[in-house]
């Protein structure tokens, strides 16, 4: 039986920003790094290149923006941890805990208000792009979490897949007016971060045979698949950073392909 937050002081970290996406999905250090080096870098490398901000700056604010960001998908990632496994196929508790009221009360609190906080001092929180954009990231997630049809949850981990990947980088691109470079950013995301993953996504479900997803040399070989797509991305943007995003991409599998070889872990479903 699952127990209670409350009985547990140590499960109060899981109400801190963050805190909770660390304990069910970031494990240290395996998917910590994964996430760091397939999602989080490539982020600040276009936050530096399309928002033309040093590095310094380009580090800050995309971490602003992903607090911003995770502030409201851990509230689907706990919606998905409870109401969403009734309606999974496939369902996979992640925490070991059955959330009281005062701890739901207190992890949206918590989240709401980090999430106000930082859009303001990001220069969005009067922004209706921003706003759009955020109503798109619930409208989906409330989506993925109560369809009960799996294949249409597909449609919906696409899209928080993408949103997961890009609205960090959003506010930024929105406070400089850069409309354009917000799309260069969702089609960057799609091509080097969304397909993988939909790919493993439909696997996971049973909807698709790929074992050689398997290969270390998978991720690499799918880079290099979609370079020319990425090519003419960097030529019709008149922007350097899909390409720069593409190498970096590149240079991570290479050396994952090149490093020693360790014994394979089982992979579990991810969420967006």
């Amino acid at each position: 039986m699952p127990k209670s937050c409350a009985t547990d002081p140590h499960r109060l970290i899981l109400l801190l920003p963050f805190g909770y996406a660390v304990a069910s999905r970031y494990h240290w250090p395996r998917d910590f790094m994964v996430n760091a080096l397939t999602a989080w870098v490539p982020g600040v490398i276009l936050v530096a290149q399309l928002g033309d901000l040093s590095a310094g700056v380009a580090i800050a604010s995309y971490l602003l923006g992903y607090v911003a960001f995770i502030c409201i998908y851990e509230l689907g990632y706990l919606a998905n941890d409870t109401i969403g496994l009734r309606h999974d196929p496939t369902p996979r508790r992640r925490v070991d805990f059955s959330p009281s009221p005062g701890f739901l009360a207190g992890f949206v609190a918590i989240r709401l208000g980090t999430f106000l906080v930082v859009s303001m001092a990001l220069g969005v929180a009067t922004s209706g792009l921003y706003w759009a954009a955020i109503t798109a990231l619930v409208t989906t997630l409330v989506a993925h979490n109560t369809l009960r049809a799996v294949e249409l949850k597909f449609y919906t981990f696409l899209q928080l897949s993408l949103l997961r990947f890009a609205l960090p980088v959003v506010p930024v691109l929105i406070v400089k007016g850069g409309m354009e470079a917000i799309l260069t950013t969702f089609a960057t995301a799609l091509l080097l971060f969304t397909l993988p993953r939909f790919l493993t996504y439909l696997d996971a479900k049973g909807r698709l045979s790929l074992p050689e997803r398997k290969a270390r040399s998978y991720h690499l070989k799918a880079h290099l698949a979609v370079s020319p797509l990425i090519a003419l991305l960097s030529v019709l943007s008149h922007e350097a950073a899909p390409m720069i995003c593409l190498i970096w991409g590149v240079l991570v599998q290479t050396a994952y392909v090149g490093s020693r070889k360790r014994p394979r872990h089982r992979q579990g479903v991810r969420n967006a």
